[in-house]
């Protein structure tokens, strides 16, 4: 990917550093990665390919030429940043125990082996889910240490405006001015790290598969006695809980509990470690708890049934699409400026936005960014909730939607747009970024690619089509934008608009129109 971009109020020194550098550039060095040089006052943004770094300038190819900047004008982020060792950093990290506790470890080691070339001791701190992460190089000199204290995302976000922490680690996205925090939300100092989804877990010998939103707020405020009620066996039902302050109670919360004006039983039993509540739900006969899809172990998943009677599951596949109803996107929030933070955290986000900390993030249960396929089969739910819905429904729309698909796979990427405004939220943004560059590399050869827009069914159905298509094609605008002009010529995309037809959501709640307002990618063989 090439970009050059520029804001309001941008430097006319650093303008003006481009532009001669543009024109006594260097023309024939081999790139070694993906960097973006930002001006250290924000005003101007450069991306492209490094493929020089001296130790006073970059020099980086773009899509309009090969730019050397001086490296004290700006700062470098990416993972073609070159490396320079520094040690004896400190920092604090606080926030949501499931990521504390299993994601932040994981990229740590994955950072220090794979980008250091280092190894990681853990030491244990003062208090439960409290330890300190060392960075150590091959000689044992401390790199880093970075302190972890894993007691929620409530406790992180606090943590971030007191000062404690340099980064806090959230289960869900910060609410305006939490804490007397500054707006983060889609500023770059909110980062997505990962995907997750909050889980009804039981008994692996419950017989009960799928739950609707009044049976799970009626189980979870204690108004449920024995399993019977529900279908089960007649056995009483044993509560577990996340502590208040948990991202994972917080979802739940809010899109079950709090609609149906209910709160939770006070005789649950409250579990801090998510993995140990989805062990002691799985040991428990009566068992039933809300965990972490990443912590699920040996307890399984109920289902769920949506008030328009959509049933959806847990999968990570529909917690990579997101049309899993409590699936969670996992914030990383800064208590600082980019280029204010030490270099070990810059360069840790970086690593956890990289290619290479896919595996290491899949590794840890939590959803990485590793596309899947699925055929038009795994979809028969939805198309048969299509059908029978009392809303508006075209036949001759839905077989033209089965032939197109019929032979076509469907990807783990949904782009979904900014609430109220048709551009791409921050997730989409970037994938769509990663999505182009992985065609232009070819990485699809030999496939046509299917934009497929969808609509809630808000407005008439005519109307609902165009607005997809809308969305399809900004999609495909975002790709083009993402790689250099002509990097996608040869690549066939093809725009489908099909309206409000088969829905992921409810068309009947804020949440479910959301979700359906979104543009699917589908692929299939040429030919």
């Amino acid at each position: 990917m090439s970009r050059v971009g520029r804001s309001g109020g941008q430097s006319a020194l650093f303008a003006l550093l481009v532009l001669v550098m543009l024109l006594v550039a260097p023309r024939s060095v081999l790139a070694q990665g993906t960097v973006t040089l930002s001006a250290l006052d924000g005003s101007t943004e450069i991306t492209g390919e490094l493929v020089e770094f001296d130790g006073e300038t970059y020099t980086v190819r773009t899509s309009i030429g090969v730019i050397t900047v001086p490296a004290a004008q700006v700062r470098c982020s990416g993972e073609g940043c070159p490396l320079v060792l520094a040690y004896g950093e400190r920092f604090a990290v606080a926030g949501s125990n499931v990521m504390g506790e299993r994601l932040l470890p994981a990229l740590v080691e994955g950072y220090a082996a794979d980008v250091l070339g280092a190894r990681v001791v853990r030491e244990l701190g003062a208090a439960e889910n409290e330890f300190v992460l060392r960075v150590l190089d091959d000689e044992g000199a401390e790199l880093a240490a970075i302190s972890v204290a894993a007691h929620g995302t409530e406790s992180g976000l606090r943590a971030l405006a007191a000062g404690e922490a340099s980064i806090a680690f959230a289960s869900r996205r910060m609410r305006p001015g939490e804490h007397g925090l500054p707006d983060l939300v889609d500023s770059d100092r909110e980062r997505i790290l990962a995907l997750d989804g909050v889980v009804v877990a039981v008994n692996p010998l419950n017989p009960v598969e799928v739950l609707d939103y009044d049976e799970l707020a009626a189980l979870f405020a204690g108004r449920i006695a024995s399993w019977a009620e529900l279908g089960g066996p007649d056995r009483p039902v044993n509560l577990f809980l996340p502590p208040p302050g948990s991202g994972t109670r917080a979802l739940f919360e809010n899109l079950i509990m709090k609609p149906r004006g209910l709160a939770f039983s006070q005789g649950a039993e409250t579990v801090e470690d998510l993995a140990e509540l989805s062990d002691l739900v799985s040991i428990e006969p009566g068992g039933v708890g809300l965990t972490a899809f990443a912590d699920l172990r040996a307890a399984r998943a109920v289902a769920i049934r949506l008030p328009c009677g959509i049933v959806s599951r847990p999968t990570r596949f529909t917690l990579k699409t997101e049309d899993y109803p409590l699936s969670r996107r996992l914030y990383a929030y800064l208590g600082r400026p980019w280029q204010e933070l030490p270099s070990h955290a810059r360069r840790l986000l970086d690593y956890a936005a990289s290619d290479a900390a896919q595996p290491v993030i899949r590794g840890a249960g939590f959803v990485d960014r590793g596309i899947e396929r699925r055929t038009l089969d795994a979809e028969g739910a939805r198309i048969v909730s299509s059908i029978i819905s009392p809303e508006d429904f075209s036949l001759e729309l839905m077989r033209e939607m089965l032939r197109e698909l019929s032979r076509a796979e469907r990807l783990s990427l949904t782009f979904r747009f900014r609430r109220g405004s048709n551009r791409l939220d921050a997730r989409s943004a970037a994938e769509a970024e990663r999505f182009a560059r992985l065609l232009a590399a070819g990485e699809f050869a030999g496939e046509e690619i299917l934009l497929v827009g969808f609509a809630d069914s808000v407005g008439k159905f005519a109307v609902n089509r165009d607005l997809a298509r809308q969305r399809a094609e900004r999609v495909l605008k975002a790709l083009r934008a993402a790689v250099p002009e002509g990097a996608l010529d040869n690549v066939p995309i093809l725009v489908k608009s099909y309206g409000e037809l088969t829905p992921v959501g409810c068309n009947d709640t804020p949440e479910g129109r959301e979700l359906n307002r979104r543009v699917e990618v589908w692929v299939r063989r040429r030919g």
